[in-house]
């Protein structure tokens, strides 16, 4: 899906056919690069098969390949014409326990492995944000790991899981997004509001909130769109990504009814990509 100032665009692209996108995020700074850039993962026997797509320029940038193993989430910092894009691909292994984060930039022709001892007490990793140049990862059981590029360093956060975590199948029905240094983690429900929990990086808390502070969320798995500045109308909304709900939202506060027309469905796709088309795109 192709998201502009007043319209929505659905576009069905070949080169997506049974793949998994993952929406890329414009830079928090702002440099002068193209947005609506993807990154694709195509299932292949003993591989993934990952590639940089633009829908709007059909351009292809084709990565190394990645094993089962090890890309089960995947990340990137920023589009492929910045220097300062970092694609990540990160998994655990159970026997032994390890954290395996692989790096590449544009030009590299292999990935750059690092290997780190498991701290999470079980489970996997669900989900993976960029915020200021950091790569959050969020595991299945609600703990929070870090991974720092320029010092190739992972930690976890002492920061306590939401309450939520326990009660929910979070691989489908629970999405974490970004918007200027700011990390939210939001779980649907099919007869209330949203969850929604803001993490506060200086007390280490998951702090609980009755909305996004003006935002709006165009939610996919496993990645989303957060963007601000929309009109009043449309702020404090979370836009699911299901087939035939084109114009669906859940409200995220305020006075408004739970959603504009209840969703038969309270889990994300992994199938629909939202794509904010470049500033100097002017054929929409």
């Amino acid at each position: 899906m192709m998201k502009t100032r007043r319209r929505t665009y659905t576009a069905e692209t070949p080169a997506l056919l049974f793949s998994e996108a993952l929406t890329v995020k414009p830079n928090v700074q702002p440099l002068p690069v193209p947005d609506g850039w993807l990154l694709v993962k195509k299932t292949r026997a003993l591989s993934y098969l990952v590639f940089l797509f633009n829908p709007f320029t059909g351009k292809h940038i084709f990565l190394p390949k990645v094993s089962l193993t090890s890309g089960y989430c995947l990340a990137f910092s920023a589009a492929p014409t910045s220097s300062s894009c970092l694609v990540i691909s990160c998994n655990y292994t159970s026997i032994p326990s390890y954290i395996m984060i692989n790096t590449w930039r544009p030009g590299e022709t292999a990935w750059t492995t690092h290997r780190f001892k498991n701290q999470l007490p079980g489970g996997g990793l669900n989900d993976c944000v960029v915020s200021n140049g950091m790569f959050y990862c969020l595991s299945t059981c609600g703990y929070l790991g870090v991974f720092d590029p320029p010092r190739a360093t992972w930690n976890i956060l002492p920061v306590r899981p939401c309450l939520t975590f326990p009660h929910v199948d979070i691989t489908r029905r629970m999405l974490m997004t970004e918007h200027e240094g700011d990390i939210f983690v939001m779980f649907t429900s099919r007869d209330k509001n949203p969850s929604v929990f803001k993490l506060n990086l200086k007390r280490m808390s998951w702090e609980k909130k009755r909305e996004l502070g003006g935002l709006t969320v165009f939610a996919s798995q496993p990645s989303s769109l957060t963007r601000a500045s929309f009109s009043v109308k449309e702020r404090n909304r979370l836009y699911p990504s299901r087939n035939g709900h084109l114009g669906v939202y859940l409200s995220l506060g305020g006075d408004e009814n739970i959603s504009s027309c209840p969703p038969s469905s309270n889990y994300f796709s992994n199938r629909i990509a939202w794509v904010f088309p470049p500033h100097d795109n002017v054929s929409l």
